[in-house]
């Protein structure tokens, strides 16, 4: 009797794993599948944006620093939104300083209307542009290839209950000038209704493979949207950058993405000449992008 227990037990385990196994193979294959696409779009981006391919004919990258590499690098992304379905736009500037230098610059934008007529518009950025003799790979290709990836999946969703906006900025380098022209040119003048703004920058390296990201949010909703759709760890940044403090004084709401500062788990060679390709971990890339397109998904269905 206590062998056809034992028996009987031993099966009904069986079963129970047996079912368990195939209900989470699906689940792995589909986000394997997510994964390995990401990686696809990305490494095309981060690969052109840094010099590890040609970005167009035979013309490498050697940092996206002068005025002629700037071009480039703003038609390929022109390019490549037009490609992906979106339509992207150019918005040039020609302005001096209060020193008299001048600065010309491309940012790149495309627009991705809401479905139900909403007046509210998310923007979703990153720069372009690179400190000279630097392929800036983490800084910043790694933030665009987000951006842009996040965006074409907007495009494919067929309800948005927001409007959304992806921006290359061009000129980081350069006291943000590109920034500072699209908000005061583009969004301040046209009176666009900003729920908030996304950015993505040093990310693509992952040391101790954890995944985790830091994170400096305006409020504490946009927080807790991020933590909610995270499966991995997030590290609260105390310290606000630039770009976040010149967003809130327009009082718009934002949200900073970045590796992990805090915890010194950001790549060694930002802003230098071995800022390339080969340092980027593609997976922890395609991690932080899943979780970034996953808040998309939430705002647009609010």
């Amino acid at each position: 009797m206590e062998y056809k227990t034992y028996k009987m037990n031993y099966y009904r385990t069986f079963l129970l794993l047996f079912f368990f196994i195939v209900q989470i193979a699906p689940a792995q294959d589909e986000q394997e599948r997510r994964e390995a696409e990401i990686i696809n779009v990305q490494r095309t981006i981060v690969a052109k944006l840094t010099g590890h391919e040609p970005i167009k004919g035979k013309k490498v990258l050697t940092s996206r620093a002068s005025k002629s590499e700037r071009k480039l690098a703003a038609d390929y992304l022109l390019t490549s939104l037009n490609e992906a379905g979106l339509e992207g736009e150019k918005h040039t500037y020609n302005v001096a300083d209060k020193k008299g230098n001048q600065y010309n610059g491309v940012n790149v934008y495309a627009e991705i209307p809401a479905t139900n007529g909403s007046d509210e518009w998310v923007i979703i950025c990153a720069h372009y542009d690179t400190v000279d003799k630097s392929p800036g790979a983490v800084h910043n290709a790694t933030g665009v290839a987000i951006a842009f990836y996040v965006a074409k999946k907007l495009g494919e969703l067929e309800e948005r209950n927001k409007n959304f906006m992806v921006v290359f900025f061009d000129h980081w380098k350069s006291n943000m000038i590109g920034m500072r022209r699209f908000i005061t040119t583009k969004l301040q003048k046209d009176s666009y209704n900003v729920h908030s703004m996304h950015r993505s920058d040093y990310m693509g390296w992952d040391n101790d493979e954890d995944r985790a990201i830091e994170l400096l949010a305006s409020s504490l909703s946009l927080e807790s949207l991020y933590r909610l759709e995270s499966p991995v760890p997030i590290y609260k940044r105390t310290v606000a950058t630039p770009e976040s403090r010149f967003f809130s004084n327009f009082g718009y709401e934002t949200v900073t993405l970045t590796a992990e500062l805090k915890n010194a788990d950001n790549s060694p060679f930002v802003r230098q000449s071995e800022d390339k390709y080969t340092t980027v971990n593609f997976k922890y890339l395609a991690s932080t992008t899943e979780i970034t397109y996953s808040v998309m998904k939430a705002l647009a269905k609010e």
